[in-house]
């Protein structure tokens, strides 16, 4: 399933690709990380992609590339995983929210949260 991380409201705030970059290659030190270039098909849209992998669980993530969403394909609990991770690259007055890709349903990802709270409220809506 694909899940989004985005901002509501953008207001001119995003996180550059180079420190989302960075911040994945520092605390994710298991994912395939790489960055579009110019030439990239789908650079129009796409810009840092990666792979994680993790007791056999895939997730494969692409950040938007106006920095402010990430597209998240895999199982809910490593999207989670990533989506509050991301949260602290958001800058704390920009709401953040997990969507699936119909945008069925939007749970706000607050700064403190943690990953149950957010898995919880996602399955309370399927």
């Amino acid at each position: 399933m694909t899940y989004l991380a985005a901002f509501e409201g953008k207001g001119g705030h995003a996180v550059d690709r180079s420190v989302l970059a960075g911040a994945l290659r520092t605390d994710w030190p298991g994912a395939n990380v790489s960055m579009s270039g110019d030439d990239t098909p789908g650079r129009d849209v796409r810009d840092v992609t990666w792979q994680y992998e993790e007791a056999g669980h895939r997730l494969e993530g692409r950040s938007h590339v106006d920095g402010t969403c990430l597209y998240l394909e895999g199982p809910l609990h490593l999207a989670v995983r990533f989506a509050v991770w991301y949260r602290r690259l958001v800058p704390p007055m920009v709401e953040l929210i997990l969507c699936d890709d119909a945008y069925g349903f939007a749970v706000t990802v607050d700064v403190e949260v943690i990953p149950a709270t957010v898995e919880r409220a996602v399955r309370a809506h399927e």
